[in-house]
């Protein structure tokens, strides 16, 4: 039985792309359609290099950078901090790639103050430190968890440093 996003054994697509497609493609067309109308062929070839370039460089700049940055992460912290911190790691920069064109101001207008109305550094700033308070308190309830599941185990017989491990016979 298949899944409904799933394709059969000889990998052709499944059901969701193709409602996908059938979906996308006419909003998609009508999107280019309306381009072309408004704004030129220059314009739109224009936009069409601007989302080649912005596709290249996710693929080949942006992908290969987050998953080092959540690779080392993963290879240098301890288990229980680690699924937090990637987390927080990956959540930051969405808030900042999102953030950022407020951030830098693009398309602010003298004439229009509705278009950025608001301060936006303060407002990343504090989901940046919502995102880390959270983080903060998962990390520290996977601690206490971990120390609480620790001793409720108790010693163990052949933990590092023990006198006795399995092989060695009860003196007593």
């Amino acid at each position: 039985m298949t899944t409904f996003n799933q394709g059969d054994a000889r990998g052709e697509p499944g059901r969701g792309f193709w409602i996908g497609l059938a979906l996308g493609a006419p909003v998609m067309a009508y999107g280019v359609a309306e381009l072309l109308r408004q704004a030129g062929w220059s314009r739109a070839v224009a936009a069409g290099r601007w989302l080649a370039v912005g596709l290249l460089l996710h693929d080949l700049v942006l992908v290969p950078v987050v998953l080092l940055v959540v690779w080392l992460i993963g290879r240098t912290t301890p288990r229980w901090l680690r699924t937090p911190l990637q987390a927080a790691v990956l959540g930051s920069g969405l808030v900042l790639a999102v953030g950022w064109p407020a951030l830098r101001g693009y398309g602010d207008r003298v004439d229009n103050a509705t278009v950025h109305p608001l301060h936006y550094g303060s407002a990343v700033l504090t989901v940046l430190a919502s995102v880390w308070a959270a983080t903060a308190a998962w990390a520290a309830l996977r601690c206490a968890s971990r120390a609480r599941w620790r001793r409720a185990r108790g010693p163990s017989a052949a933990a590092p440093g023990s006198l006795r491990t399995s092989r060695t016979p009860d003196p007593g």
